[in-house]
């Protein structure tokens, strides 16, 4: 029976694993990886599905939802000690998977933090809240704005426009210079 693969060597190549397993918890997107791969690893033939199927061979998954809660709460607890206490929960996330080797979800760490501190995420400055608050409605005004186009060909137009998010003066701009006056009434 033939071989499936071009060249089976990788499939023994421990340093392709090890490296494969830092590529992933430093969190880099397939295509960097397979950058990285190409590079490093030019005697492997390498598309754009490969490194994903290398990872799934060696066992390697960006997010392990096997790990212990409590592996996270130590590792939470060791930075919140430490200066990692004033960080958020994104870049916590980060530092616990570059540091301590847990590729845990995000949202993981974020309930770990409001568990372990929570007058920390009030400390930080809304934490899991939303900077602004979304828009409820489209923007909507009552005013006319007067438009006063006046171009160097001694031409004066003179023009009402509702204002809108879309607000434009391209009726002026068949002129190629003009100066644009707007009045708000």
């Amino acid at each position: 029976m033939a071989s499936r693969t071009r060249n089976p060597d990788w499939e023994e190549d421990l340093e392709l694993k090890d490296d494969l397993k830092l590529y992933v918890q430093r969190n880099l997107s397939q295509s960097e990886i397979l950058d990285l791969m190409k590079v490093h690893y030019p005697m492997y033939a390498w598309s754009l599905r490969t490194p994903s199927r290398r990872l799934q061979h060696f066992g390697i998954k960006f997010i392990n939802y096997a790990i212990d809660v409590e592996d996270v709460k130590r590792a939470v607890v060791k930075e919140m000690d430490g200066p990692g206490r004033l960080l958020g929960y994104r870049a916590l996330h980060k530092k616990i998977r570059e540091l301590h080797g847990l590729n845990v979800p995000r949202n993981l760490v974020y309930n770990v933090m409001a568990d372990v501190n929570p007058k920390g995420l009030e400390e930080r400055g809304g934490v899991g809240q939303p900077k602004r608050a979304r828009r409820k409605t489209a923007f909507t005004s009552t005013v006319r704005i007067l438009m006063f186009c006046l171009s160097l060909h001694k031409h004066v137009l003179f023009q009402a426009v509702s204002f809108s998010p879309l607000f434009h003066w391209s009726s002026c701009l068949y002129y190629i210079r003009n100066v644009v006056f707007l009045l708000g009434i």
